[in-house]
């Protein structure tokens, strides 16, 4: 069962995402191999800490591709791309071992999730820009980083997502797969130990303070990191 759930989420990223068009059929059979082998590691961390392992291995999936060596020019790391600060904040050693970064990510998810109320436009909004980031642009407070950078210095109010295109693409990416009903996914959320994700409109208030550009609705799908602030 668990092997036809997140073979169905695959497809289902696959069919909804674009990926690169030169080999293609050799890439798709490459990330259906990765993510069948990572699909048990991915089930067991979101049952542990309670979130839908959808989330879980759609963040994977748009963070890495399932590239368990995938190297951010950043410098986030693994699977999850997580930052060294981040890594070192939940006790990962080492990025590149897909048990411990999937086990961490899901508990790092399960924070965000605790944190925000709930909300899995603002959790991802989180993975991807920062919790401090969220929250600026929840209150309209300036954020100073220690490195001197003032995040929002303005005092913007979206609502909660950043005003970035990036994380902009990356959560509505994310919300969008989500959204989708398909037979395996509400089979997943049978098991009880699992919280439901309520199919509910996650528009992005950030969207309110300025329209996307026809350039962004269009772009296409890649590879985002994690860049806590």
């Amino acid at each position: 069962m668990i092997q036809k759930l997140f073979l169905s989420i695959t497809v289902l990223l696959v069919l909804s995402a674009t990926t690169t068009a030169q080999n293609r059929r050799d890439t798709n059979t490459s990330l259906l191999d990765r993510e069948r082998e990572l699909a048990p590691l991915i089930m067991t961390s979101a049952q542990r800490y309670g979130i839908d392992p959808r989330v879980l291995t759609m963040v994977c999936f748009v963070e890495s591709r399932f590239k368990v060596d995938a190297v951010s020019p950043k410098g986030a790391r693994g699977l999850m791309q997580f930052m060294p600060e981040t890594a070192a904040r939940y006790g990962l050693t080492n990025p590149n071992d897909p048990r411990a970064a999937i086990d961490a990510a899901a508990r790092y998810l399960r924070d965000l999730l605790a944190k925000f109320g709930g909300r899995v436009d603002f959790a991802l909004a989180a993975y991807n820009a920062g919790e401090g980031t969220v929250d600026s642009f929840r209150t309209g407070k300036p954020l100073l980083l220690s490195t001197g950078k003032i995040i929002n210095p303005r005092g913007v109010i979206t609502g909660g997502i950043p005003p970035y295109p990036e994380t902009r693409v990356y959560v509505n990416q994310i919300l969008e797969l989500l959204a989708r009903p398909h037979p395996a996914v509400s089979s997943a959320n049978d098991d009880k130990r699992v919280p439901r994700i309520k199919q509910r409109d996650f528009t992005l208030e950030a969207m309110s303070s300025d329209k996307q550009t026809s350039s962004t609705k269009r772009s296409t799908a890649k590879s985002f990191f994690i860049d806590v602030q």
